[in-house]
């Protein structure tokens, strides 16, 4: 264990040193709830009978390593697949999983959770890739149930912090990397360095597949040293997206692979998801799955619950459902709801900001809604220890063009949105993609979801149209 204030007989603890808080301050409250072997770094200078002292010049590899020991080495038995990038991640990693899952049984383990059947199950840590306890525990979950293999989203401090040390990939997937999580390494180079970890993590014989239209794509392109494969739509690539027509409902593209092209068409929307898509396909292609063998699922991908989701429910307006809350990722949804709303047609957007993040986002997502939409409404997201009101007010001083509505209940705010919508115009519902509850200080607090508050909102409407003619 690491946390000394659980009551565990005979337990291992390891004290492990973290941003803010050092391990061997909680060694005597750790053998005081059971523990009788400590795994420490620095010297001890009270030492009690019965307890064995083992030190280590790294608690935290020796922890990772125990939970992988303990659980059987689980990520050995499946060929493990680690998605990486700022954007994306969530997507590439969902719809690998659900077309590998039609030859054979398949895991995955990211933002949404974990699965591998038809239940997605919640991390307990909250994390996209979970601490290494849950990690290897769920693999071992999964080996069990049967699993070849594993998509797995490899977050940049779980890179860090060495969660995934234990883990050989047999496929890395870069996507891209912008400006976001400051917080936790406080420069742009060591958010890269931490991403760049993961291309460590490889076998020898495993393969790097890398957005080389990404400016640090193509800076980890020359640092790799395993096989590396290309996807791009505008720079020569292994696996090339040319001819890219964007629809409101489907895209198509020409596919470029070698001397052999694909006419491909596909539900997903948004330039951003093509590169999704293409990494996807990349990622299938080079572990055995033929392209005209996997051709039929890409047209009508199971695609991820809030990420780039159209909602429709009858009405004449584009309602989407997108998990972004950075300011690249609010850039990208603006541009595919400026491609697909009505010449004379409006923006509307409904956001907030979580609490206790990187505070940065705040004002760069508030500027980019401030210079594309035509109107916000600021209302409820994930508070944690802040207040939410104040938040709103925080963001609502960096508009300089619009006067954004606050309305702090965002079931209110989702219908006052639906309700001020006309023909051709375009809902964002950004930050909370399919998250069925909010984080607030006490913990989750439970919510009906973006979508539902949504088709709540346009059914009324509707209804109220239908009386009223």
């Amino acid at each position: 264990m690491f946390d000394s204030r659980k009551q565990c007989r005979d337990s291992i603890f390891f004290a492990m040193k973290g941003k803010i808080n050092d391990g061997h301050r909680f060694i005597e409250k750790a053998i005081e709830n059971g523990a009788v072997c400590i795994v420490h770094s620095d010297p001890i200078d009270k030492k009690h009978d019965g307890i064995l002292y083992i030190q280590t010049d790294d608690p935290t590899r020796a922890y990772v390593s125990f939970c992988n020991a303990y659980y059987d080495h689980p990520m050995d038995k499946m060929n493990v697949i680690g998605i990486t990038g700022t954007n994306g991640k969530t997507t590439i990693a969902w719809i690998i999983r659900s077309i590998i899952a039609h030859f054979h049984k398949c895991g995955y383990i990211g933002t949404m959770g974990y699965c591998y059947d038809e239940t997605i199950r919640d991390s307990n840590m909250f994390l996209t890739t979970p601490k290494s306890d849950e990690l290897f525990r769920i693999g071992k979950e999964m080996v069990d149930a049967g699993c070849k293999a594993l998509v797995l989203e490899a977050s940049s401090e779980g890179l860090a912090t060495h969660r995934l040390d234990q883990v050989s990939f047999s496929t890395a997937v870069f996507n891209n990397l912008s400006g976001e999580h400051f917080d936790v390494h406080g420069t742009m180079e060591d958010y890269f360095k931490a991403k760049c970890l993961l291309f460590d993590m490889l076998k020898q014989d495993g393969k790097a597949i890398i957005n080389r239209d990404d400016a640090y794509g193509r800076r980890l392109y020359d640092l790799v040293d395993r096989r590396k494969i290309t996807f791009a739509i505008d720079a020569d690539a292994d696996y090339k997206a040319e001819d890219l027509k964007l629809y409101s409902d489907h895209s198509e593209f020409i596919l470029r692979h070698g001397n052999k092209t694909w006419q491909i068409s596909t539900n997903m929307l948004a330039r951003f998801n093509i590169y999704n898509l293409l990494a996807v396909i990349a990622v299938l292609n080079e572990n055995g799955y033929g392209i005209d063998e996997i051709l039929p699922y890409l047209e009508t991908v199971e695609l991820t619950p809030g990420r780039c989701q159209m909602v429709q429910a009858g009405q004449d307006f584009n309602v989407v459902v997108d998990f972004a809350f950075t300011p690249n990722s609010f850039d990208k949804v603006f541009s595919f709801a400026e491609s697909i709303t009505a010449e004379d047609g409006k923006i509307i957007a409904v956001f907030g900001a979580a609490g206790d993040r990187d505070h940065k986002r705040r004002p760069g997502t508030s500027v980019i809604a401030d210079e594309r939409a035509d109107h916000v409404i600021l209302s409820y997201d994930d508070p944690s220890s802040e207040d939410m009101l104040g938040i709103l007010e925080e963001m609502a001083t960096y508009f300089k063009r619009l006067q954004p509505q606050i309305i702090l209940d965002r079931i209110e705010a989702i219908d006052t949105a639906v309700r001020m919508a006309k023909k051709g115009d375009t809902i964002l519902l950004l930050g909370k993609g399919s998250d069925h509850f909010f984080l607030c200080k006490g913990g989750r607090v439970p919510y009906i979801s973006d979508e539902t508050a949504a088709r709540n909102a346009i059914a009324a409407k509707l209804s109220e149209m239908h009386k009223k003619a």
